[in-house]
């Protein structure tokens, strides 16, 4: 007699993947309103806020805090010294290695993108009811450090880091579709999760 297969639940009910679709829908539209208002990818808009706040800042470290590879990071950075946004300039304790800065123009556009940053977080929380914001980014902010302790747990368990973040030019071609980081997916599933079982 065959056994009686489970019937498994839809993917759409899970709520990773829901947070994948959010996160996915997220992504896009801050791709095409950065393209449109600065002519530039998200990820060139994150490294010129990190550069913006921390400058100056070895290449090392701007690829760390993006979780970039170097090759990835360089061609960014010669992406945007290209455009006139961020300048090099020597370490004079390591003739080999070099800090970035913005230049004035970086700093001008650093400034809008910062502003435009500060509305579009604005305008994307007007979906949550006022009294829920506050619950939503405290649970943002606990599973972040959750999700941290957990990446650390699982780099341990293979031996290996996690990889690092690709920049979008490198991604597959997916018919328009964004291609969203895996452990940003889980983190903001996890949140969503938190944030739903309590509402």
């Amino acid at each position: 007699m065959p056994v009686a297969k489970k019937k498994l639940a839809s993917f759409k009910t899970l709520p990773a993947f829901q947070l994948e679709m959010l996160a996915a829908l997220v992504a896009s539209r801050n791709e095409l309103r950065h393209q449109r208002r600065f002519g530039l990818r998200s990820v060139e808009c994150h490294v010129l806020g990190i550069v913006g706040a921390q400058a100056p800042i070895s290449l090392r470290r701007l690829c760390a805090e993006l979780g970039l590879d170097k090759s990835h990071g360089s061609r960014l950075v010669a992406r945007l010294e290209e455009r006139g946004l961020l300048e090099r300039c020597d370490d004079p304790a390591d003739k080999r290695s070099f800090y970035l800065l913005l230049t004035p123009q970086g700093v001008d556009m650093h400034a809008r993108i910062h502003d435009d940053a500060v509305e579009r977080n604005a305008e994307w929380l007007d979906g949550l009811p006022a009294p829920r914001r506050g619950l939503f980014l405290e649970c943002v902010a606990q599973l972040t450090a959750h999700s941290q302790a957990m990446l650390a747990r699982e780099e341990a368990a293979s031996g290996q880091p996690a990889a690092p973040r690709q920049e979008a030019g490198d991604k597959i071609e997916t018919r328009g579709l964004l291609l969203v980081e895996r452990a940003k997916l889980q983190q903001l599933h996890e949140q969503l999760a938190a944030l739903l079982a309590r509402g």
